[in-house]
């Protein structure tokens, strides 16, 4: 083959390939920045962009007819918000579920947020307080999120429990819908009120641990 001939086939197979790709691609395929450009490999790093001082003005105040909220294990077991009630301060982490963004990935921001909440499980239980991590919609992937999110090995549990809300419901109730939902933490004392309630906008606007243990120690400053 001459030398303008191999080009022109090489024009030509580099074109074909373009175009396949674009076709492969379905239609209304959403051009939508999620966020999610994260080194998932490294999820402390992503968990020191949390919010060591979340700006008090995004802060929420939620009636009390909004809680107690329930849930199911994976065991498929109710969870009543209601049962800690003089018992433990709570801890309730809605993560953003399985979005239903290009590809179908996890919020890295919800993965950091799983992996450090169990690598600091000892400080939560050191201020009597109970850690519930929220996994909204069908069960089908929570599994992989806690394997991928680094907290469990194997068949061994997680020390942070990881509930689900099938329905939604707990996700309408408390006004935080969005690519599945919004990523939001609250703090519930022992009397089952929520002193503490932070909606985020984007994968990393969460309060930290630093900033969640803060809060736990005000309450205890309260007693």
């Amino acid at each position: 083959m001459t030398r303008p001939a191999a080009c022109l086939c090489a024009l030509f197979g580099a074109a074909l390939l373009a175009g396949c790709s674009e076709d492969a691609k379905p239609k209304g395929y959403p051009k939508v920045d999620y966020g999610y450009a994260f080194d998932t490999s490294n999820l402390p790093s992503i968990a020191k962009q949390f919010l060591d001082a979340p700006p008090a003005a995004k802060t929420r105040t939620v009636a009390a007819d909004k809680m107690p909220l329930t849930f199911i294990d994976l065991d498929g077991k109710t969870v009543d918000l209601a049962a800690y009630r003089g018992r433990a301060n709570v801890v309730l982490v809605m993560t953003k579920g399985m979005p239903q963004s290009p590809g179908g990935v996890f919020c890295p921001g919800c993965l950091a947020q799983m992996n450090a909440l169990v690598a600091n499980a000892a400080e939560f239980k050191k201020r009597g307080a109970e850690v519930l991590v929220v996994f909204p919609g069908p069960s089908e992937k929570a599994g992989e999120f806690l394997t991928t999110a680094k907290a469990r090995e194997g068949d061994k549990a997680s020390p942070i429990p990881l509930l689900l809300d099938m329905d939604m419901a707990a996700v309408t109730v408390l006004g935080i819908t969005g690519d599945r939902a919004k990523p939001s933490t609250y703090v519930l004392d022992r009397k089952g009120n929520v002193v503490y309630a932070y909606v985020g906008e984007h994968t990393t606007d969460r309060p930290s641990i630093k900033a969640l243990l803060g809060q736990l120690d005000k309450l205890d400053e309260k007693k």
